[in-house]
């Protein structure tokens, strides 16, 4: 005779411990939610994806304070990224910061660390990740590593349990809401996402890690990203401290490079590498970059976000970013809805994460096919931004693709629910609210 698996009513289900978990879990715990998060891992543990952007990090600062544990982790910091791409094979650089457009070439490596330049941080992902899941932890989420989501049941548009597989035995869990933040594994997203893949992105990667490399010249250093053109694919060059490096190659084959191939692509590339050493002990690894995202990210009780929501080639590195940036915004579509079903706020967050998906794709498939002028690059970003048609094509590139775009949009939903809140508790009428946030939007 089978036992019986034990039941469990729950607020909020999220499913995985990564950023976009991790980040999900932490402010609907902070928010006052009861938050259960199950991890199929145990942290730490590695991933790719380490050179990071700004905006991200400053919102994660602002909701929990944790700008002071990314500067102490020793990650390198990232100020921007230079390039050797496009026929031209003479490097040029995107910057955080639009004063180091003028002034990188006339400072030092010490004067640039102790400016107050605008910049993000190349991290050790497994280092990284593990002070986000802590991070959910000291919010008062229930973390559970070692943990595998199973036997979901889903009726019509909702999800009705799932079981929770981890140390202690399997329990089935009843959540109001569920946040699928599982990564490409798509949990929640293969039965209710309705996915659907680029076939004119799809590409693979292949990385390591290498011990002693040097960097960019000037005061740049190691401390931006390097992104090289070769005739097989591209190449990253991300210095994730001051010795370390992470190097992938980025093609369209559908099987792992073997060591060989991987070294003549990289010897390619030019990059700093006299008296670097290979990390052995991790050796080579294998990721597939495929672009994809889902029809549907928001359902009556569910959400997708980071890589369950969708995956843009990874050129402009904004894989860790769109899951912090999104998995906040699926907070808040949340915390929005109280206890009904997520409705509208639902489909406003629907409606965000494929503005941002499009307009990132569309830049991708720009950035690939025009091979020939950076400025293109630019003007299509430019394009993309209609309020700032009165910024230069480069800003406006790097306000899209610094984050700041999306994070400013976060910050202004987060404050108008706050507003929200505090009316209510004052007992004021919900439509008298209304009124006063429209009177706050409307133009001036």
């Amino acid at each position: 005779m089978t036992a019986s698996v034990p039941e469990r009513s729950i607020d909020v289900l999220v499913i995985g411990g990564g950023p976009a978990g991790a980040t999900a879990a932490a402010l609907l715990s902070q928010q006052g939610r009861e938050v259960v998060l199950a991890e199929r891992t145990r942290f730490p543990r590695p991933h790719v994806g380490e050179s990071l952007q700004p905006a991200s990090l400053k919102l994660l600062d602002r909701h929990f304070g944790v700008w002071d544990r990314f500067a102490a982790a020793g990650f390198a910091r990232k100020y921007g990224a230079v390039y050797v791409w496009g026929e031209s094979r003479t490097p040029w650089s995107v910057l955080f910061d639009d004063r180091l457009e003028a002034d990188i070439d006339s400072l030092t490596e010490a004067e640039l660390l102790a400016g107050d330049y605008e910049h993000a941080w190349q991290v050790d992902r497994a280092r990284f990740d593990q002070i986000l899941l802590d991070m959910a932890r000291e919010q008062g989420a229930e973390v559970h590593e070692d943990t595998l989501v199973k036997d979901v049941i889903i009726e019509g548009d909702r999800v009705v349990s799932a079981v929770l597989e981890g140390p202690g035995g399997p329990v089935r869990v009843r959540p109001r809401v569920v946040v699928d933040g599982s990564g490409q594994r798509c949990v929640i997203g293969r039965p209710l996402g309705e996915p659907e893949t680029v076939p004119d992105l799809q590409s693979t990667a292949s990385y390591g890690y290498v011990d002693g490399a040097g960097g960019i010249p000037g005061a740049l250093g190691r401390h931006a990203q390097l992104v090289v053109t070769i005739p097989e694919g591209w190449i990253w060059f991300i210095p994730t401290s001051p010795t370390r490096t992470s190097i992938g190659v980025v093609h369209r084959r559908r099987e792992r490079m073997t060591r060989a191939a991987w070294d003549a692509a990289v010897a390619q590339a030019g990059l700093p590498l006299e008296g670097a050493v290979f990390d052995e002990a991790h050796g080579l690894r294998f990721a597939r970059d495929w672009s994809f995202s889902h029809r549907r990210v928001a359902g009556e009780n569910w959400v997708l976000a980071g890589d369950a929501a969708c995956f843009v080639d990874p050129i402009l590195s904004g894989g860790v970013d769109f899951a912090i940036r999104g998995a906040a915004n699926a907070a808040v579509a949340i915390l929005e809805a109280g206890d009904g079903p997520l409705g509208a706020p639902g489909q406003r967050y629907a409606k965000a994460v494929r503005r941002e998906y499009q307009t990132y794709l569309n830049l991708a498939r720009y950035w690939y096919g025009n091979n020939r002028s950076v400025d293109g690059f630019f003007w299509q970003a430019h394009q993309a931004i209609d309020a700032l048609s009165g910024t230069t094509p480069l800003r406006a590139f790097v306000y899209l693709t610094t984050g700041h775009y999306a994070a400013d949009r976060h910050l202004k939903v987060f404050s108008e629910w706050q507003e929200q809140r505090i009316f209510e508790a004052l007992g004021v009428q919900p439509e008298s609210a209304k009124k006063v946030l429209a009177r706050r939007k409307a133009p001036r």
